[in-house]
């Protein structure tokens, strides 16, 4: 894929690309730099896969290959974590901006480097919303007291519609969790620690298969259900699988930092008349949501596909289904109601049909690819309540 040792996750002609593609948003946007701060835009435009708690930047102009800036430490390794940009475009800062007790921070070497190498007439973009509060004025007084543009979303907008090479990368990410899940299940049994089957999730999600490496997810799996364990963005509690109870399982996996999260739930012996029916309405709206998933149609014609046919079953959902995955799993627009983004081929989601109440949850969700006829699933893994032996 290149002349260096170290594998890229991409070829070096689609990582300029993507810069084109970023370039001509800034442009429209009367931007002459970007400093781009997310470190997931980061992988996106360099393929730098290393995080950092301390300040770093990507330095995009419109005529130039990028300047990546970040400490000495990282900066000495940036080509053995994937970053294709030649090491005199990789710029390090001095270890005593990190961790000193006078308040010196990363933000004030990026912002001078920033200042001395575009001219002082320059629109320069940073994406705000990554800035702390603390660290805004430390960038723009090093920038030279000029208020900045607000640059967010220009990277994660050419980030929506994903590459064959990307999509590759999210159904090997998918096999993985699609393993974990069905092992997941497997260990499922009443009064087994809910830790223990989190255990077996996330070993096979770092194992990954025979032939694909797993990795790092960016969040740990979630088991909710049962009597009490409802919230729904903690990830297990300190008890046992109950018999009776219904639980939901939620990974997601990773490769080469693209993900494919999947949900799937399983119930503590028979399933019960009521949850059946509310699973049967889920699914209905899953499938309707799923058939509205295509080129033309927008977030919001899917979100009330899916609400006109969970009606008939007496179920009504509020908020998103879902949103659009990839890197880092959030990765652009939510499918909802009031969500007038346009639908394109090759842009993939995290669609989930779900309905909480008190004392009761419900979960089923799986990766989607929009594609020029329509919409396909990444998971292989059925759709069924998984009963277990109570």
């Amino acid at each position: 894929m290149n002349d260096r040792k170290i594998l890229q996750a991409f070829e070096t002609s689609e990582y300029r690309a993507r810069l084109d593609k970023v370039r001509v948003l800034m442009s429209n946007a009367g931007m002459d730099a970007l400093l781009v701060i997310s470190q997931a835009d980061q992988y996106y435009l360099l393929g730098h896969d290393s995080a950092s708690s301390q300040p770093q930047a990507v330095l995009v102009t419109l005529d130039d290959d990028p300047y990546f800036i970040l400490r000495k430490m990282d900066a000495h390794t940036a080509a053995d974590a994937g970053c294709w940009l030649p090491q005199d475009r990789v710029i390090g800062y001095a270890e005593s901006y990190v961790g000193g007790s006078e308040g010196a921070s990363g933000w004030e070497p990026i912002g001078r480097f920033v200042k001395d190498k575009v001219r002082a007439s320059a629109r320069v973009g940073v994406e705000l919303s990554r800035l702390g509060l603390a660290d805004y004025p430390k960038l723009v007084g090093a920038l030279g007291g000029q208020e900045p543009r607000d640059g967010d979303g220009l990277v994660s907008a050419c980030r929506l519609v994903k590459s064959e090479r990307e999509l590759f990368y999210m159904t090997e990410a998918a096999a993985i969790a699609d393993r974990a899940m069905l092992a997941g299940m497997d260990k499922i049994a009443v009064g087994m620690r809910h830790c223990e089957v989190a255990g077996t999730l996330m070993s096979v999600l770092c194992a990954g298969t025979e032939s694909i490496p797993g990795g790092p997810p960016s969040w740990p799996p979630h088991i909710r259900g049962g009597e009490f364990a409802n919230a729904p963005h903690q990830a297990w509690m300190d008890d046992v699988f109950a018999a009776g109870q219904q639980y939901y399982l939620q990974c997601t996996a990773s490769r080469r930092r693209y993900e494919a999260p999947i949900t799937r739930i399983a119930h503590m012996g028979p399933v019960t008349p009521h949850r059946k029916r509310r699973h049967e309405g889920a699914m209905a709206g899953f499938h309707a949501a799923v058939d509205a998933m295509r080129p033309g149609a927008t977030c919001g014609d899917v979100a009330r596909a899916f609400q006109a046919a969970i009606r008939p079953y007496g179920l009504t959902k509020e908020g998103r289904m879902g949103y659009s995955t990839g890197i880092d799993t959030l990765d652009g627009p939510s499918l909802a109601a009031n969500n007038d983004t346009e639908l394109l081929a090759n842009v993939t989601f995290h669609f989930e049909s779900n309905f909480i109440e008190r004392g009761e949850i419900y979960l089923l969700s799986d990766t989607v690819r929009v594609t020029e006829d329509g919409a396909e699933l990444m998971s292989t893994v059925p759709h069924a309540l998984f009963e277990r032996p109570a």
